[in-house]
């Protein structure tokens, strides 16, 4: 499709039914009924045209945040001016989240804060924006309107930032994590990234240190979390960003990780099924890149307590038993799996190893020798009480029950109470 010139209008070429939703045609019909134009931009557009799923939309408008709290006031919402200094209000209507964000550019910015000035022109609100194919604006009859003559960069998936990259960096310097988290989300289509891109957030890349840990996680998990996690690490790595975040790191292990997912989702699980392993776990990633990390993570990344139960836990382990049923017996079928796969990815020799003629029909014997161990787990014929009735107490207990669970995965799950009792 030939690039919108002069803001002409199209029908937009992907579904927009959700314009239609009745919480959207009442923030429209209110915010446009003295005369104003209101778009949805950015991610609603990006992902209706790419068929993704999306939660929030983000609105432009040719008012000042002023004007659109009055015409709010006529409906039942509930307004966050948290933002209202940039020009963005949060509104809440039946516990939907649309940011409304009025027509501005830049006067003077300050990393990650600006001095706006509001404007009636679309064309100046789109040259401040990060990236081209976050640049297309939807009105609210269903046309797109494309300021700057990127729709084609929208249509190849191409990521590129608008205008000249460092000014947009020294803008907002989360703009530098922001393009790697694009550059997962669309891999194939940016395997090739422009050397003065590069070279930008090379120069720049120590403003990632003025960014708050809460944003690097964000942004950083939803790398993690892609299906090109790979590709953003090597091209975060390239530009030194990766060493800016993080003092040591294993890239290597990390994406023989990711290749060792992709072999379990091609080769194995189309034979076999496992419903609860979660594949792009963006902390079992996260603990393989950073296992020889000197700081505590949390001085790092900002990470909830479970996440960071979950990193320690993955971290923990150095060695594992050749008797694959007592990962699954002693912790569960998805966690034993994450930790043969952290176990294989590993190995020095990897990339020989995962090419071996055997190497498949033997990870397919360690998942279902892991998934046969976990079903155990629940058999186990032994308990605490057992042990009490025959005069054992406290931390003795305790023990003698791991003893007996060994002994219990030795037999292959064969010996009844009785018999276990009596290896006492």
């Amino acid at each position: 499709m030939k690039s919108l010139q002069q803001n002409n209008l199209i029908k937009a070429p992907f579904d927009i039914s959700w314009l239609l939703e009745k919480d959207i045609l009442r923030i429209s019909k209110i915010l446009t009924s003295r005369g104003a134009n209101l778009y949805a931009v950015g991610g609603s557009v990006r992902a209706s045209y790419w068929k993704e799923e999306f939660d929030n939309i983000d609105f432009a408008i040719n008012i000042t945040p002023n004007e659109v709290k009055e015409l709010l006031k006529n409906i039942r919402c509930n307004i966050i001016q948290t933002g209202i200094e940039y020009g963005t209000l949060s509104v809440i209507i039946n516990k939907k989240l649309f940011e409304i964000t009025s027509f501005r550019k830049d006067i003077e910015t300050f990393g990650r804060k600006a001095i706006v000035k509001y404007t009636n022109c679309i064309k100046q609100d789109a040259k401040r924006r990060d990236f081209t194919f976050n640049a297309i604006y939807l009105n609210m009859k269903g046309e797109i309107v494309d300021p700057l003559g990127n729709f084609s960069d929208l249509a190849k998936g191409k990521l590129k930032f608008v205008g000249d990259p460092k000014k947009r960096i020294l803008e907002d310097h989360l703009r530098i994590l922001r393009f790697f988290r694009f550059l997962s989300k669309y891999p194939l289509q940016n395997k090739r990234v422009n050397f003065r891109t590069l070279k930008t957030i090379n120069e720049t890349k120590d403003l990632v240190k003025k960014l708050s840990k809460e944003r690097i996680w964000r942004e950083f998990k939803m790398i993690l979390s892609s299906d090109g996690a790979s590709l953003a690490l090597r091209f975060m790595n390239k530009t030194g960003v990766l060493k800016v975040l993080f003092p040591s790191f294993s890239l290597k292990r990390t994406i023989n990780l990711i290749v060792l997912e992709e072999i379990l989702i091609k080769k194995i699980f189309k034979d076999v099924s496992c419903n609860n392993f979660e594949f792009k776990n963006p902390i079992l990633r996260l603990s393989i890149l950073l296992k020889n990390q000197q700081k505590p993570i949390q001085e790092v990344l900002s990470l909830n307590r479970n996440e960071i139960k979950m990193f320690n836990f993955y971290n923990k382990f150095e060695k594992y038993s050749k008797n694959f049923k007592s990962l699954g017996f002693n912790y569960g079928q998805k966690n034993g799996l994450s930790l043969l796969l952290l176990y294989i990815a590993k190995k020095k020799n990897f990339d020989i190893y995962i090419k071996s003629k055997k190497f498949e029909q033997k990870l397919l014997r360690y998942f279902r020798e892991i998934t046969d161990g976990a079903k155990a787990m629940k058999n186990f014929p032994v308990n605490g009480n057992d042990l009490s009735k025959m005069g054992y107490s406290g931390k003795a207990i305790g023990s003698i029950l791991e003893r007996l669970k060994k002994t219990w995965i030795d037999s292959d799950f064969k010996l009844n109470k009785k018999q276990l009792l009596l290896k006492l």
